[in-house]
Formats: C-alpha cells, structure tokens, sequence
C-alpha cells in the first residue's frame, strides 16, 4: 500500500510540530500502514460508504501515551492508497466532528 499525507495533513503536523517537538517519532508508527499493520484503529460509521479509520498515536513529547496522545484519521482507497487526512492531540481538540472529516475526505 501507498501512504499519502495530504495538504491538510501536512499543516496540521508543522502546527503540532512548533509545540510537540517529538512528533515525527511517534507517527514514524504510521510506518507500518505501508505493509498493512494499522495501530489501534477503529472504523468510523456514517462515513458515507468511504473507508475511513481513526488510530491513536502516542505523544512522547507530553509522555501521555496513546489515551491522551495523537489522533490520526485516514482514508482507504482502493485497498491501495492510505491517505492521511487529519491529525490532532487529544489534549488541545476532545474529538473531530463527523461533518468535517467527511468533508476533508471527500476532497480526495
């Protein structure tokens, strides 16, 4: 599988950067989502027939471990194409809204 992070994605992560310094360490985890290996994830409903998971990354910057750590939401297409659509720190955002990573996935 191709692992694509999107624009979204990518500014979310230079955002969280600036406060968690460790952050590329704990998504070097989404590695294993190349060879099919998902961390902790669940499928999320009323997703309009679009496979969409969310997984629960650990923060070792704020040693919280993976309740309190990273959330990522990704997109599964095709069975070929993972794409990483949002990513937040449970800490600063309780949880996404359904509207907005619908909208967010529908775009790709």
């Amino acid at each position: 599988m191709q692992v694509v992070q999107t624009p979204e994605f990518e500014a979310q992560v230079k955002r969280l950067r600036k406060i968690y310094r460790q952050i590329d360490k704990d998504l070097a985890l989404l590695s294993g989502l190349e060879s099919g290996v998902r961390p902790q994830d669940m499928r999320l409903q009323n997703m309009g027939g679009m496979e969409i998971y969310k997984a629960r990354l650990p923060n070792t910057s704020a040693r919280v471990g993976t309740r309190g750590g990273f959330r990522v939401v990704y997109r599964v297409k095709d069975g070929i194409v993972i794409l990483l659509l949002l990513i937040w720190a449970k800490s600063r955002t309780v949880d996404m809204p359904d509207s907005q990573i619908r909208r967010v996935a529908s775009q790709y």
